[in-house]
């Protein structure tokens, strides 16, 4: 890594922050600080579309984080097309969400993301989803950062002096624009970070693809030798990671868990202001994130392809490493500080918009109960603090991370545990259909349990979330059973 690329990882990273102070807007109180103030600002087309334009690219980028640019190249790479499976299975969740879950979620007309379980199970059941929330995003966030940073030395040969600098350097910025600029400031640099993102994949593709010495004959066949082109695995073996049953099942509900249940999204979808222009907002977004996937998973098919055909050149590290190396070893000076800029991007935007949903937990869900802070100018300076707090104690934790397994595998485990327990309890919520909340309470619990102990199984990463939501699914079911719903006696606001 030379001069030139250190001034442009350098001048990326000035210019977020710049742009994620500066676009904070008012925040007079906390809900603007939560919800970004686009809600009833934009009073022309052009504004409200420049709007949805925002939402939808922040809601892809927020989940694109580094450990998306580094693991779907890496199963790419390893894999081969099955993981390709992916691709189908996020259109298919886009109608679930777009049809069935916002209708059901703006009828409410709630400015905070749990208040609906609240007000239908309750506020122990609201708390206890809030506190796994913050749980899930906290462990998160320490992997968000820890693994890309990794990554980034592993390719440029740095040494073990750079780990720490590049560790402050990611949480601090993030945790600055995020405590300034609130979630307008997150939604805009976030909408930028996407388009970065996207032109980070597209040059390595771009590069092999023209090069000369590349021929589409011999990939094809070194595909086909390796068993790398065999995407309908059907096999009922669940220690098999990308079989169709996997895939469906794994990433169907870890997605659903995603755009359900955790708070980044459903800030996203206020931030859109209206049922509307949240499914313009999210219909955008799938579209980008389906174009951005199957792009990472092309790339790490060429990385092995390429590899495979120069074999004296392959890395002598880990698949997760493969992609940044091979932009050290074959972009241009320059592009390849853009790409790993592209790497700190995904990192940054998934880092800020993990830092504002866990403010507003703490403070929505906990602080906002306190007679201290019943005023929303109490509020935002609690967010605030929180948010400074939460920012810095990721990055602190993500520095004492030491052993990790695949990135995705571990991103699968730290958010298959809670999301599947998450998703029903939200899906709940929103459905009216008469619930127990003790035993909601209990199949929570337990759907963490059967979720960590499949995590330390033989088990693939994939099924974790769909046990952990069976679990909690099948124990609240038998509140159906009894003709009137429990109620805990504590339901105020």
């Amino acid at each position: 890594m030379n001069v030139v690329d250190v001034v442009i990882i350098a001048g990326y990273l000035l210019l977020t922050v710049t742009v994620g102070i500066r676009c904070g807007g008012s925040q007079v109180d906390d809900v603007e600080y939560f919800t970004g103030g686009f809600s009833g600002a934009a009073t022309s087309p052009l504004r409200r579309w420049l709007a949805v334009l925002i939402v939808g690219l922040s809601i892809g980028a927020t989940f694109f984080s580094g450990i998306s640019m580094l693991a779907y190249p890496s199963q790419g790479y390893t894999s081969g097309v099955p993981i390709a499976l992916v691709v189908t299975v996020l259109p298919l969740m886009a109608v679930v969400i777009v049809r069935w879950f916002l209708p059901r979620f703006f009828a409410h007309a709630h400015k905070q993301p749990y208040a609906i379980i609240e007000q239908r199970m309750g506020y122990p059941v609201r708390a206890v989803a809030a506190g796994m929330y913050v749980l899930l995003r906290i462990g998160w966030m320490s992997v968000l950062i820890y693994a890309p940073v990794l990554a980034i030395m592993a390719a440029a040969q740095l040494d073990d002096r750079w780990f720490w600098p590049l560790i402050l350097i990611i949480g601090i910025s993030s945790t600055l624009y995020t405590t300034l600029g609130g979630l307008r400031g997150v939604l805009v640099t976030d909408a930028i970070q996407f388009l970065v993102m996207a032109a980070g994949v597209a040059g390595p593709i771009v590069l092999i693809l023209l090069d000369e010495s590349f021929d589409y004959d011999l990939a094809v066949k070194f595909l086909h030798d390796q068993n790398r082109l065999n995407w309908l695995n059907f096999s009922l073996d669940p220690t098999e990671k990308f079989t169709v049953w996997s895939v469906l099942a794994g990433i169907g509900v870890a997605q659903l868990g995603v755009a359900v249940a955790d708070q980044m999204s459903i800030q996203r979808y206020l931030a859109a202001g209206n049922l509307q222009e949240s499914r313009r907002a999210f219909l955008l977004n799938t579209i980008g994130v389906v174009v951005v996937i199957a792009a990472l998973i092309l790339l790490g098919v060429l990385l092995s392809v390429w590899y495979g055909l120069h074999p004296a050149d392959v890395p002598a590290q880990k698949p997760d490493y493969v992609f940044p190396t091979f932009v050290t070893q074959n972009m241009p000076p320059g592009v390849s500080a853009l790409i790993f800029a592209a790497i700190l991007a995904a990192t940054m935007s998934s880092m800020t918009s993990g830092i504002i949903s866990l403010a507003g937990s703490l403070t929505m869900d906990f602080a906002a109960r306190w007679p201290r802070y019943a005023d929303p100018v109490a509020r935002l300076q609690f967010a605030r603090r929180a948010a400074v707090v939460l920012g810095l104690s990721a990055t602190g934790l993500a520095g004492v991370v030491k052993e990790l397994g695949e990135i995705f595998d571990v991103a699968q485990a730290v958010l298959g545990v809670f999301l599947g327990p998450l998703l029903v309890c939200m899906g709940w919520a929103v459905s009216q259909q008469p619930v127990r909340p003790r035993m909601m309470l209990l199949g929570m619990l337990a759907g963490c349990v059967t979720g960590w102990v499949t995590a330390f199984s033989a088990v693939t990463s994939l099924w974790i979330a769909p046990v952990s939501a069976a679990t909690t699914l099948s124990i609240a079911a038998v509140g159906l059973l009894f003709p009137q719903p429990e109620s805990f006696q504590d339901q105020s606001a």
